[in-house]
């Protein structure tokens, strides 16, 4: 499995709870529109297209940012 933040930037409320949604059925959340999300090739098809599907692409944004294990592992957090 690969590991992946999911970071996305969505215009309307309406959309933003379907991603969000979708997202939590994927990952973890890490901050409100940050996920960190461990996929199978499998699961990363599932999820773009479901993402895909929901969002505008003129008004949206969803980013895929992959992690080495290493980079994983690394992660550092500063409050709660």
């Amino acid at each position: 499995m690969d590991s992946y933040l999911v970071a996305y930037d969505i215009s309307d409320p309406k959309r933003l709870r379907k991603v969000a949604t979708v997202c939590e059925d994927f990952g973890y959340r890490k901050q409100y529109s940050v996920f960190l999300c461990r996929l199978s090739a499998t699961d990363f098809v599932r999820l773009r297209s479901r993402l895909y599907d929901l969002i505008n692409l003129e008004q949206d944004q969803v980013l895929f940012i992959p992690l080495c294990p290493k980079c994983v592992n690394a992660i550092e957090s500063l409050g709660r």
